[in-house]
């Protein structure tokens, strides 16, 4: 009964940090293609995109408040560049109970410039057409239905990433990657895609033309895409050209499969 007690009361406390979850909010009014930037040590980022020339940015905390002690907001808009950094109060937690996740949701016009940066979350991004910087120190990333170039980063966390690319760099410390490249994608630059410990699934249109590199350091590579090999076959690393070769597409692993198909 008393270990039944202890667990109500952890989620009397959970349920009453999430009922005083404070928000900040801001609209920005844009002209042109917008540039968005955002910084953060500790927060997740869901960034969509909608038809009005507008930035609606909200910040969401189910345990800090904003203000002196807590949460802080640095803004600044000019012309069409917006930047949002948020910073953590400086403390210590001898034991936490309920939910300190803190959330950044971002609605923005659907084409030009992204570069969301987060110490430790998650970051989502959805169609989106233009330049795109992603980085997280831990945690997963999601692109899905975007156009253009794409760089994401993340230390420990998978990748998944859908859309139209014309260049195209991937890294993850620890997680696997999944991309599938619609039809219309080009390796307008290499396009490399690596990680240190997780398996690569790749998509690539059937009239896709590329030079290839593929290396793991500990698994199988697996190639469903008519292939023109280059010098001796190795087990764990394959170079040829995809419909008589072009740019570079280089994918590397440190131990994990890699798998290339027809989308």
């Amino acid at each position: 009964m008393k270990r039944f007690g202890l667990a109500i009361l952890a989620v009397v406390l959970a349920h009453a940090a999430f009922a005083r979850a404070e928000e900040w909010s801001k609209t920005y009014t844009i002209s042109n293609a917008p540039d968005l930037r955002v910084e953060t040590s500790d927060a997740n980022i869901r960034v969509d995109t909608w038809e009005q020339k507008t930035i609606e940015a909200t910040i969401t905390s189910a345990h800090y408040k904003f203000g002196t002690g807590g949460l802080t907001v640095e803004e600044h808009q000019s012309g069409d560049t917006v930047e949002i950094n948020l910073h953590f109060p400086h403390e210590i937690h001898i034991m936490n109970f309920g939910n300190h996740r803190v959330d950044i949701a971002i609605h923005m016009p659907r084409q030009g410039r992204v570069n969301l940066h987060t110490g430790d979350g998650k970051i989502e991004l959805a169609d989106f057409i233009g330049e795109m910087e992603l980085s997280s120190g831990d945690g997963a990333e999601e692109i899905h239905r975007v156009e253009g170039s794409l760089h994401a980063n993340t230390g420990d966390g998978h990748i998944n990433a859908d859309g139209r690319f014309d260049a195209l760099n991937l890294n993850t410390g620890d997680g696997r990657l999944d991309v599938r490249a619609a039809a219309g994608s080009k390796v307008a630059e290499e396009w490399m895609l690596h990680t240190g410990d997780g398996s690569v699934s790749l998509e690539l249109p059937e009239n896709f033309a590329a030079d290839l590199y593929l290396h793991t350091g500990d698994g199988h590579i697996d190639v469903s895409l008519p292939l023109t090999t280059e010098g001796r076959i190795k087990e764990n690393d394959v170079r040829g050209k995809l419909n008589g070769g072009g740019k570079l597409i280089s994918v590397q692993t440190g131990d994990g499969s890699i798998n290339l198909r027809k989308g």
